[in-house]
């Protein structure tokens, strides 16, 4: 009888122990790369999933909520945010412009019912992990160089051929 409670103790810190640490798992979480949810969307269809990408475009208004895309590794998602995760993005990727990165953790729906069935993610999670920035512009001096070049060369081109059409339709008398 003293075995079996000892036994039982036993499993029930190893029991409660391990869903302590699949907790602690759940908050970092390991993130599934976009890659992942295309290719084998069945496997992740309504259930929650955490996901990084930097944030891109522009961020739409939908309703109460919102709506950002994100981009990683060449593939991009919808992201369905509320009012107060999207105050935290400073942002949004385009030209000149690195967008934040950011690890959302959620619920994926490869046919949305809320949104004409498209593929999202529900956000419940959000969380900025890179600050965007933006890039600065870089001019490289042999392109100046060239392009002064171009510009006399054009100038002597345009002044030498006047002067040849001028002597070549007046033949040389003056009215």
């Amino acid at each position: 009888m003293k075995k079996t409670g000892i036994f039982l103790g036993v499993l029930t810190v190893l029991f409660s122990s391990t869903a302590i640490a699949s907790k602690d798992v759940k908050q970092l979480g390991s993130t599934i790369p976009l890659r992942v949810l295309f290719e084998t969307p069945s496997l992740y269809d309504g259930k929650e999933v955490i996901v990084k990408g930097e944030v891109v475009g522009d961020i739409m208004r939908d309703g109460k909520s919102f709506w950002i895309n994100i981009e990683d590794e060449g593939f991009f998602i919808g992201i369905v945010i509320n009012a107060f995760q999207k105050e935290k993005i400073k942002y949004t990727g385009r030209y000149k412009i690195k967008g934040d990165v950011v690890k959302i953790s959620g619920v994926y729906h490869l046919h949305c019912p809320l949104h004409s069935g498209e593929r999202d993610i529900h956000a419940e999670q959000f969380e900025i992990i890179e600050s965007g920035y933006k890039i600065p512009e870089v001019i490289e001096s042999k392109r100046v160089i060239g392009s002064i070049l171009l510009v006399i060369i054009t100038i002597f081109l345009l002044i030498y051929s006047n002067r040849k059409s001028i002597h070549k339709y007046t033949d040389g008398q003056q009215k």
